[in-house]
């Protein structure tokens, strides 16, 4: 089989809930995230806006904050056995992700799961959560300082198979070989008639990956 490498987003894809912007609503300015949010919907703002915003609103504790995500994290059904099976095949899995290593590298020490990780990074000041933005500044393909880019800095050869779920997750999508899309993903595919399969958890991709 020729290299393939898998790409897997984490808030909403590896976890049931998407646990960076319910982070920056528990800890952070809830009307701030809010506005942030529609203004994302809109277009009057990017990504990278929503997020460095919405974190600096955050002031808690980093250690507190860790502690609420390794109690309240679900991951989604099969995740180990889907890295395991990728180990055992030989494939590269990659979990690119807009969110915090200081938040998911704890989930999956919990989970006892080894992954490669390319996300970005936190500076908690007590004044406000700085965000350090670990992306290229604009994607040639969207405009934004998006995953597109990275994953083609990261990955020089093979197929590359992307599993995804929301806003994140488009411009990298469009750019992949084969998609596993659900919720917001999922629909923006289907508006866009980019072909995709659905999932509800890491068994179903597991089952299509492994046949």
């Amino acid at each position: 089989m020729n290299a393939r490498t898998i790409v897997v987003d984490f808030d909403g894809t590896i976890t049931e809930q998407d646990i960076l912007q319910s982070l920056a609503f528990e800890f952070g300015n809830p009307e701030v995230v809010r506005s942030l949010d529609k203004a994302l919907d809109e277009g009057q703002i990017t990504l990278r806006d929503e997020i460095t915003g919405e974190y600096a609103t955050v002031r808690a504790p980093l250690d507190e904050v860790v502690q609420h995500v390794v109690q309240n994290t679900r991951v989604r059904a099969g995740f180990r056995r889907f890295v395991e099976l990728a180990h055992e095949r030989g494939w590269r899995i990659l979990i690119v992700s807009s969110g915090f290593h200081e938040l998911i590298e704890p989930v999956l020490e919990r989970e006892g799961v080894d992954v490669e990780i390319y996300a970005n990074r936190l500076d908690p000041q007590p004044d406000g959560w700085v965000v350090e933005w670990r992306y290229d500044d604009m994607c040639e393909a969207c405009g934004q300082s998006c995953k597109r880019s990275t994953i083609k800095n990261l990955v020089s050869e093979g197929e590359i198979v992307y599993i995804g779920d929301g806003y994140s997750d488009r411009c990298a999508a469009e750019a992949s070989d084969r998609v596993f899309a659900t919720r917001g993903l999922a629909s923006y595919l289907d508006q866009r008639g980019v072909p995709y399969e659905r999932f509800d958890d890491f068994h179903d991709i597991t089952r299509s990956l492994a046949s």
